[in-house]
C-alpha cells in the first residue's frame, strides 16, 4: 500500500502569539497571519533546535518568516523552520515594552480564528509593533507606549467588528462620539457628555448617563471623548494625560474581555510594573 504523500512546505509572514510546551523538548506555538488567520503548529525539538529557529524565532512577539506544513483535515499543522525577516520590527527588551506587546497579542488571539484570512488585522499588529519598537519612553507612566497601545485596542477592536462599541452610546445607539463639540474639548459643554459602563464595556451617552444618575459609570474628559471620535485617534492626542490614558485603557480591557469572554494577563503585568510593584 502506497504511503500517503506528504504535503509541500508553505511560507508566511507571521507573528507568534503564544507558545506552550509539549514534552522536554517540543512546542506547541500560536501564529497569526495575514493569509490564514490563526495557525496552530506543533515545533518538534524547537527548545533543542538553533539551528531551525535560531533561539528567538518562537518568541511571543516575533514576527519572521516561517514554513508550515499541515494535511488535510488536521487543525494542527507543523511548522518545520523558521527565517529571520529583517524588515520585521524588534521589539526593545523593555519589560512595559513587553508587557504593552503582550495585551496586543492576546488581544489578537482572542479574536482571530483559525482557516479565516486576517490580512488588515496583520497589518495592523505588525504596524503596532513597529511603533512600540520606535518609542523611548518607557519609564512609568509610559505615556507615549500607553497612547500608542489604546489606539491599537481601539482600531482593532472596530477590525473585529466591535465599531459601534467604540463609537455608539451602548444604550439609545447615539453616534454624536463622532462628532466634535463646537466649543472645544476643554469647554464646560464638552465634560460629561460622554461615559462609560465598566458592567458592560460599552459607551454611555450624557443623556442616558443622567437618567442613571451617573450612578456606576465612569465620565470621558472632553479631551478623551474628542481622541476616541477623532480621525486621527489617540495616537496624535498628545494632549492626553494619565487620568485619560489609564480610562481609555481600562474601556478598552473591559470591552474586550466582555465581548470575548475571557480573562486577560497583561494588564495585571503592566499595572505592576506602572506601580513599581
Amino acid at each position: 500500500m502506497a504511503r500517503p504523500t506528504r504535503p509541500p512546505a508553505e511560507r508566511l509572514g507571521a507573528v507568534v502569539l503564544q507558545r506552550v510546551a509539549r514534552g522536554d523538548s517540543d512546542l506547541v506555538v500560536t501564529f497569526v497571519t495575514g493569509e490564514k488567520g490563526l495557525i496552530t503548529a506543533l515545533a518538534k525539538n524547537a527548545r533543542q533546535s538553533v539551528r531551525r529557529f535560531g533561539g528567538n524565532l518562537l518568541r511571543p512577539g516575533t514576527a519572521a518568516w516561517y514554513h508550515f506544513r499541515q494535511r488535510p483535515g488536521r487543525e494542527v499543522a507543523f511548522v518545520e523552520r523558521g527565517e529571520v525577516n529583517p524588515k520585521a520590527p524588534r521589539l526593545p527588551a523593555d519589560p512595559i515594552c513587553a508587557a504593552l506587546a503582550a495585551w496586543a497579542l492576546e488581544l489578537v488571539r482572542a479574536f482571530e480564528a483559525h482557516e479565516n484570512p486576517a490580512q488588515e488585522s496583520f497589518k495592523l499588529l505588525l504596524r503596532h509593533l513597529a511603533a512600540l519598537s520606535k518609542t523611548t519612553d518607557f519609564s512609568p507612566p509610559a505615556l507615549e507606549a500607553r497612547r500608542l497601545s489604546a489606539c491599537f485596542s481601539k482600531r482593532y477592536l472596530e477590525l473585529a467588528g466591535f465599531g459601534q462599541a467604540t463609537d455608539d452610546c451602548s444604550v439609545c445607539g447615539r453616534p454624536d462620539l463622532r462628532r466634535p463639540d463646537p466649543a472645544g474639548p476643554d469647554s464646560p459643554s464638552a465634560q460629561g457628555r460622554w461615559w462609560w459602563d465598566p458592567r458592560t464595556g460599552g459607551l454611555v451617552c450624557s443623556r442616558c448617563a443622567s437618567l442613571r444618575g451617573g450612578l456606576g459609570l465612569t465620565p470621558l474628559s472632553g479631551r478623551l471623548a474628542a481622541a476616541l471620535g477623532s480621525k486621527g485617534g489617540l495616537e496624535s492626542a498628545n494632549s492626553l494625560g494619565e487620568e485619560d490614558i489609564a480610562t481609555a485603557e481600562n474601556f478598552f480591557r473591559t470591552m474586550a474581555s466582555l465581548q470575548s469572554g475571557r480573562r486577560f494577563k497583561s494588564p495585571k503585568v503592566i499595572n505592576e510594573l506602572l506601580s513599581g510593584a
